[in-house]
């Protein structure tokens, strides 16, 4: 990771063709206006959006007052098209907010995102970012439900305490984001061997769709889809899947002609290289996702 995110590197790999015309696949846009219209195609096709802001931590008052403003903005043009009522979510980030500088700094900025979002009818979802900022960004996430209760939540199964989560945070209405994790830590913190993660990933998906919360279920794997499809048909419920832009849209395609609800997650800004190499290093498996849909396209 330190080697792909050398910057001389990483400028001249993000210079090249090859790389842009690959990001354009993962990526909406670099910047807001193409981002909301891919935003717009995509809810003109069936699928719900979650769009999420790229860019470097903010490391000091003034920029992450900056990346708050500017998220503002953005759901406040989401809230302004009719089209997106009811299908639009943006996913934010805690640290773009200043945690990493201050965490009543990012409280109160996550504050008034989710405040503008009510305002415009659009969903927040607060991202868990990494095992060293996910215990204060636990308790912010769990003050701000305190006063925005339908703020969505993610839990990582790959974490230990991943089902000690799931029992805390079930509430009826409460939306939570289940994924297998996007990151590595030390073992103290999270399963390292993938079939320990699908077995907590099923477990928890299984504890979810069994208690009183809206499930959102991220995640690409054929059996996980699958396993969701299964329980919803058993227990008489829904889910909702939610996919990255450019992963199995074909797969995306089916579950919307079946009547089941997609969230596409829509990443968009000039910071991504930085993402796309992060989400290859700290999952190698995505390469073989992003591959497979260069050539296949799903």
């Amino acid at each position: 990771m330190q080697l792909a995110m050398d910057p001389t590197i990483a400028h001249k790999v993000s210079q090249s063709r090859l790389a842009r015309e690959i990001a354009a696949t993962y990526v909406a846009g670099e910047d807001v206006g193409p981002a909301i219209d891919n935003a717009a195609d995509q809810v003109l096709k069936g699928l719900d959006v979650s769009l999420h802001p790229l860019g470097p931590d903010p490391v000091d008052l003034a920029q992450a007052r900056r990346a708050m403003v500017r998220l503002c903005g953005v759901i406040e043009r989401l809230g302004a098209n009719p089209a997106f009522d009811g299908h639009a979510e943006v996913s934010i980030s805690l640290a773009a907010l200043g945690l990493r500088v201050n965490d009543d700094l990012a409280r109160d900025h996550a504050r008034q995102v989710c405040q503008v979002a009510r305002d415009n009818h659009v969903a927040v979802t607060v991202d868990d970012e990494g095992p060293d900022i996910h215990d204060r960004s636990h308790r912010i996430v769990m003050g701000l439900l305190d006063e925005y209760e339908d703020t969505g939540i993610v839990i990582q199964a790959a974490r230990h305490d991943s089902l000690m989560q799931v029992r805390e945070l079930a509430a009826p209405g409460r939306r939570i984001r289940l994924c297998k994790g996007s990151y590595t830590g030390p073992r103290s913190v999270t399963l390292i061997r993938p079939h320990d993660v699908d077995l907590r990933m099923a477990a928890c998906l299984r504890a979810l769709m069994t208690g009183p919360s809206t499930v959102m279920l991220a995640s690409h794997d054929p059996v996980f889809v699958a396993l969701g499809e299964q329980l919803m048909a058993s227990l008489g419920r829904q889910l909702e899947f939610q996919m990255l832009q450019g992963i199995r849209p074909l797969e995306q395609r089916r579950l919307v002609d079946i009547g089941h609800r997609v969230r596409v997650y829509l990443p968009y800004g000039h910071d991504w290289y930085r993402y796309c190499t992060r989400r290859i290093v700290e999952r190698p498996g995505n390469i073989w996702l992003f591959g497979r849909s260069l050539v296949e396209r799903r």
